[in-house]
């Protein structure tokens, strides 16, 4: 039974998603659906379409399924069950499984303004609109949700937040009944540990949680439905520095609890593969410096290296990286409108430490984004796998290390 994944049609009959989800609400595990769904399909068979369906309503059995997904949705243990449930060969079912697991299926929220559902998530990862936080003035979901692609986001220091949540049921085809989002928040650097996040409870400090609603109120999104959450979350910052800020959605179908471990991989599994959580890092700088703080989440040294990239800086501005104990200051002169500054490093096992950047006062219209990347090298027991993660599979061939992004941060000028 031979399936080609590219010449899948991306649409799926409704047919098959009502009966995936009888099998779902009857309390069928997911092997035994695959079969109940296959015994129903008429043909022509579509592999792929029987995967998504599975891989979307049984997110929380594919989520992190193997020690080596890291916190992703597991192509092999999907196209594992895909091969005993029905008989089809292994590489048909992984191809299926590939493609079922390409997008995301269910609450999406964005990594960014580009992001459309495809998963690992593009471009910058920090950026999410989905996060907003409006300072001490109150919102509410109807405007939260008629201004879709308006960026809110105005913390105060020093007063108690006003913060919303806000996703969009994306590429399911079945009514989502049990919408919900959590936030957090944790010191501005690049990927922390969930151990390290602190989670924001609503403003009137009842409830970790917050239903998501459509725009008329209702709770129930039916396929392609934008909701924000209801209530509100209260968020006091510590201090006047600057912090991130998670939006963690969830649903009946995949309830997108922080992993209570830690590891590098697990981080940046997450940080690239959970459609359903959004991350906002970015901040307006009136001093030019800041600590950013960083991970070796695992028991081994491991490398990373740091950017800057710095867009519209005034030439002759100085931009510097360092960190106490193991990198001296890295400096350079601005001669560009756009310039990168870098430098790399090996942490010890489980160091915490923050990246020390000076980057002078930035005009408006202008940015500098920090990032973080973890260097593996051939022969790193990960190699093999970020590779296939990021897609530069040159790597495996060639031997080259791979990079893999572990998040960023971006200061951007004040407004004109």
């Amino acid at each position: 039974m031979a399936y080609d994944a590219d010449a899948a049609a991306v649409g799926i009959s409704q047919v098959y998603w009502d009966k995936g989800l009888k099998y779902f609400t009857a309390g069928d595990d997911a092997t035994t659906a695959i079969q109940n769904l296959y015994l129903d399909w008429k043909p022509p068979f579509d592999l792929g379409s029987l995967a998504a369906i599975i891989g979307a309503l049984y997110a929380d059995t594919y989520w992190a399924a193997l020690p080596s997904d890291g916190q992703r949705m597991s192509v092999t243990q999907l196209a594992n069950d895909l091969s005993a449930a029905i008989g089809v060969n292994l590489s048909d079912a992984t191809r299926a499984a590939q493609f079922a697991f390409s997008r995301w299926y269910g609450l999406f929220v964005r990594g960014n303004m580009a992001n459309s559902g495809e998963i690992p998530k593009q471009g910058t990862l920090t950026a999410s609109p989905d996060v907003l936080v409006n300072g001490a003035s109150p919102m509410i979901p109807r405007l939260i949700i008629t201004n879709w692609n308006q960026d809110t986001w105005g913390p105060k220091p020093g007063l108690k937040n006003y913060a919303y949540g806000r996703s969009q049921s994306l590429n399911i085809g079945v009514p989502i009944t049990q919408p919900t989002v959590r936030m957090y928040y944790t010191d501005a650097g690049f990927v922390p540990p969930p151990s390290s996040w602190i989670q924001v409870f609503t403003y009137d400090d009842q409830l970790e949680s917050s239903p998501l609603v459509d725009i008329n109120g209702g709770q129930t999104l039916v396929p392609g439905t934008r909701s924000a959450s209801k209530l509100a979350f209260g968020v006091n910052f510590p201090g006047t520095g600057h912090y991130c800020m998670i939006t963690a959605a969830a649903s009946e179908y995949f309830t997108n609890k922080p992993n209570a471990g830690q590891g590098n991989w697990d981080s940046a599994t997450w940080l690239q593969c959970n459609g359903a959580a959004g991350w906002h890092n970015l901040d307006v700088s009136s001093t030019g410096e800041a600590f950013l703080k960083f991970y070796n989440q695992d028991d081994s040294a491991e490398r990373f290296a740091f950017e800057a990239h710095c867009h519209q800086v005034d030439k002759g501005a100085r931009v510097s990286l360092a960190i106490d104990g193991l990198l001296r200051s890295t400096e350079a002169a601005i001669t560009a409108d756009y310039q990168v500054v870098s430098a790399e490093i090996e942490a010890p096992p489980h160091h915490v430490g923050e990246l020390a950047v000076r980057f002078g006062k930035l005009p408006p219209g202008s940015s500098v984004t920090f990032y973080k990347y973890w260097v593996l090298p051939v022969g790193h027991p990960y190699h093999p796998h970020a590779a296939r993660l990021v897609g530069d599979f040159d790597a495996l061939v060639s031997g080259q290390p791979v990079r893999v992004p572990m998040g960023d941060y971006t200061f951007v000028g004040p407004e004109d």
